[in-house]
């Protein structure tokens, strides 16, 4: 379950002594202390993350979400052919995660349509369309390599409970220019040291090379820059994080091209001074936020949705 580091342990226990409201997908307290939030929110009331009286609930949140996230990145065109793939980590059974078959349209995707697989080789082990060789040998890889994520049982912040990659344009573009994003953006801010080069060996279709992958990536990066390919981002607690850096990368990947298109000849950048960004990352960058900033998409993908993701 999420959230399970002791001040934050604290922080629930005082949570569920006050009233709880809800505030379109999410929870909100008026214990203001009780948030992760409580910084940078005004008001009565403050956001807090979703907690579960079992992993059975879990399992069943954790498996809407990630068919919304397909949802989301197709709204925002980032669906291409039958590239890309996204999954999450099984609460109940966390040597598994579930993942998307190939080909089943993220449009449309539904919690029933995910394929369950073992974390060790990325067998299937539930479910009979196939999965992308890409998918399980990255994802299972992955999983294996870093372990279970922030607040979970034997994890650490520096696991992963969930992963993202698709072919986003800007991103794809960036991939080719063997860089980090330069701190040119609050919003950059945010990726600051956490950003793998992994470079490029090809198609991805066995285990070794998830393996490879999956070596490049240490506990700090939020994401992975696949060279010549795309992106892989990082969810150590949640797949709503892990969308979220997927898409606000997208968008710093843009702002990083239009601004390198427009600088003249003999001009430089302006950067933000080392201490602003690193107060902004802590700011825009936590696990917690990554969760939140999806929020917003997820309700406006639940009413478009009418319930379908939950089929």
């Amino acid at each position: 379950m999420f959230l399970p580091t002791s001040s934050l342990r604290n922080a629930i226990r005082a949570f569920n002594s006050t009233t709880k409201l809800t505030q379109g997908n999410f929870p909100c307290t008026t214990n203001i202390v009780a948030s992760p939030f409580a910084s940078i929110q005004r008001g009565k009331t403050r956001t807090i993350m979703p907690t579960f009286p079992s992993v059975e609930e879990e399992r069943v949140y954790r498996k809407e979400h990630l068919a919304l996230v397909f949802r989301i990145l197709h709204r925002f065109g980032f669906a291409e052919g039958v590239a890309g793939h996204c999954s999450v980590r099984d609460p109940v059974q966390p040597d598994t995660f579930w993942v998307n078959p190939q080909g089943k349209s993220f449009a449309r995707m539904r919690q029933s349509d995910l394929i369950q697989c073992h974390v060790e080789n990325g067998d299937i082990i539930n479910g009979e369309l196939p999965v992308d060789a890409s998918a399980t040998s990255i994802h299972s890889q992955m999983y294996k390599a870093a372990g279970r994520g922030k607040g979970q049982k034997g994890g650490s912040d520096g696991g992963v409970e969930s992963l993202v990659h698709v072919h986003s344009p800007y991103t794809k573009a960036f991939s080719a220019l063997n860089r980090t994003l330069d701190m040119i953006s609050q919003d950059a801010c945010a990726f600051y040291n956490q950003q793998a080069l992994v470079p490029f060996a090809g198609g991805v279709f066995d285990n070794q090379e998830g393996a490879r992958i999956a070596s490049f990536i240490g506990p700090q990066h939020k994401v992975a820059i696949l060279q010549n390919h795309g992106l892989l981002s990082v969810g150590r607690l949640s797949i709503d994080e892990a969308a979220w850096w997927q898409i606000n990368f997208e968008m710093c990947a843009k702002t990083q091209i239009l601004a390198d298109s427009a600088l003249r000849s003999g001009e430089i950048f302006v950067f933000a001074n080392e201490q602003n960004i690193l107060d902004t990352r802590e700011e825009i960058g936590s696990p917690e936020m990554g969760w939140f900033c999806l929020a917003a998409y997820v309700e406006e993908e639940e009413w478009h949705s009418k319930g379908e993701h939950k089929l």
